[in-house]
């Protein structure tokens, strides 16, 4: 039973679906909306990362930081 259902949520028919619905989404709000619609769903999306604890925000700034301090001279 299991098999059976992995075999519709491989890459190729979740990829199909995500463009069904941005199409949709276009036809339906426009271009300009459906951009903002797409951020602000990678906004909530990232915003679940972190409150799952997937993203670490203090490493994270922690990195940042030393990337930019690595082409700066004392």
């Amino acid at each position: 039973m299991d098999d059976n259902n992995n075999r519709w949520l491989n890459p190729k028919t979740i990829g199909a679906i995500i463009g069904l619905v941005l199409g949709l989404v276009v036809l339906i709000f426009g271009v300009g909306k459906a951009v903002i619609l797409v951020l602000f769903v990678l906004a909530g999306w990232y915003v679940g990362k972190v409150w799952s604890g997937e993203i670490d925000l203090a490493e994270l700034y922690e990195r940042f930081k030393s990337d930019r301090n690595i082409g700066r001279r004392k």
